[in-house]
């Protein structure tokens, strides 16, 4: 496939997701949950699934273990419109995954990394790369083996011309290291949740870590669910508001949000415009179950936009 709009480098791997459950599970107790859904998970597969969604054209690269739970992401990634052909089958790995206890206001996941940290920047092909207009990566804490060469690959992408996205999300250390300060001059685009930018930014108040991280890279996207996003460009600060819907699932929502923001800034539309698309996106998945699907066009999303016009959303 030529001519690619995003290559994605990242993990990959399925969620299992349940919902509806009373409270939060305690050791040597048992609770129930209404609902379940095994579906694509990890933030890479769920951000390029969304951009192939709305219409551009996405090629993904990663790796998965010869097992059921790896032929069952390749299955979807295709079912998607996503070329596979650059994921690597690596039969010594096991694929990941993620359980994720999905609640209206938030989640709590606990991860099986497996393949997903196993994926070194050497496995990247740099011609396939310099075929796209674009390179994302999700999930930077998890990727322990594509942490060492992740400046260098950036460096590479910048050098071919590509525009690039990072979305570090959580770090399970808690340590916020990795190497990350360096990539900061080789992002375009930097996406952090609120919680995310008090340990990146090593500020307790987001709103002034987010000031401090700003500080250190061209674009700052800062998340904040159903209250809408934040995007600082240097000293430029704007708000945009969110999509109020009847949450149910809030997995998937923040990669949702990245392919919409992602989807305005390579049409050329100003930061404005490209936040609007982040938090609808992120508000139609956060109202479905699942992490995906919640738009299967661009189309989808222009109703829904239009739908909320002048009804104080």
């Amino acid at each position: 496939m030529g001519g690619l709009d995003v290559v994605a480098v990242g993990e990959l791997n399925p969620d299992l997701i349940l919902s509806g459950m009373a409270g939060l599970p305690r050791l040597g107790q048992e609770i129930l949950a209404e609902r379940c859904v095994f579906a694509l998970g990890s933030s890479t597969a769920l951000c390029a699934a969304n951009l192939a969604a709305l219409g551009l054209s996405v090629g993904i690269v990663g790796k998965v273990g010869h097992d059921a739970f790896g032929e069952f992401v390749l299955s979807r990634l295709r079912e998607c419109g996503i070329d596979t052909g650059r994921v690597i089958r690596d039969a010594s790995v096991r694929t990941g995954i993620t359980v994720s206890l999905a609640y209206p206001e938030d989640r709590a996941m606990i991860t099986f990394a497996g393949a997903m940290a196993r994926l070194g920047a050497g496995e990247v092909d740099l011609q396939y790369l310099a075929s796209a207009r674009h390179l994302h990566v999700s999930s930077f804490f998890l990727q322990q083996d594509l942490q060492p060469g992740c400046t260098d690959l950036f460096r590479r992408a910048k050098a071919r011309g590509l525009t690039t996205s990072l979305d570090p999300a959580w770090d399970p250390a808690e340590t916020w290291g990795a190497g990350i300060d360096d990539l900061y001059a080789l992002v375009d685009i930097l996406f952090v949740n609120r919680a995310e930018a008090v340990a990146l930014g090593r500020d307790p108040d987001w709103r002034a870590a987010a000031r401090l991280l700003g500080k250190r890279v061209s674009l700052l996207v800062v998340k904040g669910g159903p209250e809408g996003a934040s995007v600082i460009r240097g000293e430029d600060w704007q708000d945009y508001p969110g999509f109020s819907v009847e949450a149910v699932d809030p997995t998937g929502a923040g990669d949702a949000f990245d392919a919409g923001f992602l989807f305005g800034f390579l049409a050329g539309w100003p930061p404005g415009s490209c936040a609007t698309w982040g938090n609808a996106c992120g508000a139609m998945t956060a109202a479905q179950p699942g992490g995906s699907g919640a738009f299967t066009s661009r189309a989808d999303v222009e109703a829904f936009i239009r739908s909320r016009a002048g009804s104080g959303d």
